[in-house]
């Protein structure tokens, strides 16, 4: 990019923060965030994982330097932001770091103070974001519940976007693992939420509508877990993540 001179109150956020990676900012009524770049990848344990079970979630990210993440997430960023789909606008970018404005609180934690019925439209509206965002080509990468933001407004918003993939994965498969990353993060919280209806919204917003077979598909590979983890001294035993899988496959079973 040409060259600009740093504005001074982004210098001062960098000198009083040295050490983080993701912190807000506040220059005059308006708040920002800036965010360093992180190096992405994922461990030898992580790909073996998926080589064995072929768990959406657990697809290994592409490897990328610290500088070269900040710079793929900038003008990812620009990209979605220039098909009209809500993401935060990006004010200034430089090398290994840029600064975005704020698109308000996430929603992960929001949920957990608010009852169900408050729950539910803003639920409706994640799935019409990311169903948004497939719709235009794209794919999010971290599509956890925790990368959905709520604004003052009530405008649901998708963040964090620094996660890559080779280019020969399909844009298919990378959707699928967004929503069943999603619908994981959701069951992690022990979100209630009416699914099938969750689900309905972002397949006809999206074109996806074959991914409902594919989630049950998925379910049948993996209904062993089911049985497994019912049992009740098994289910002590195991870790969280298939506790965790457990209560979604029972989900899509339902």
């Amino acid at each position: 990019m040409a060259e600009r001179k740093r504005p001074e109150w982004i210098g001062r956020a960098l000198q009083a923060h040295p050490d983080r990676e993701v912190f807000t900012v506040k220059e005059g009524e308006k708040r920002y965030w800036l965010k360093k770049g992180r190096a992405t990848g994922s461990t030898a344990i992580h790909s073996l994982g998926y080589r064995l079970t072929k768990l959406p979630f657990l697809r290994p990210v592409e490897r990328k330097e610290a500088s070269q993440s900040a710079r793929f997430e900038a003008e990812k960023l620009r990209r979605l932001g220039a098909k009209g789909l809500p993401v935060p606008a990006v004010v200034w970018e430089e090398e290994g770091f840029f600064v975005m404005e704020d698109r308000g609180e996430s929603l992960a934690p929001r949920l957990k103070r608010v009852e169900r019925t408050e729950a539910e439209p803003w639920l409706q509206q994640v799935a019409g974001a990311l169903a948004r965002l497939h719709r235009a080509g794209e794919y999010h990468g971290a599509s956890q519940i925790r990368n959905f933001t709520l604004s003052e407004d009530g405008a649901v918003s998708l963040i964090d976007f620094e996660e890559s993939f080779p280019e020969d994965t399909s844009l298919e498969a990378l959707q699928f693992r967004d929503l069943f990353l999603l619908l994981y993060s959701l069951h992690r919280q022990k979100q209630e939420a009416d699914y099938p209806s969750m689900l309905q919204h972002y397949m006809e917003r999206s074109g996806n509508e074959s991914f409902a077979e594919d989630l049950h598909r998925l379910y049948a590979r993996f209904r062993w877990l089911a049985a497994i983890v019912g049992v009740e001294g098994v289910r002590r035993r195991l870790g969280s993540d298939a506790q965790i899988l457990h209560r979604l496959f029972e989900s899509l079973k339902r």
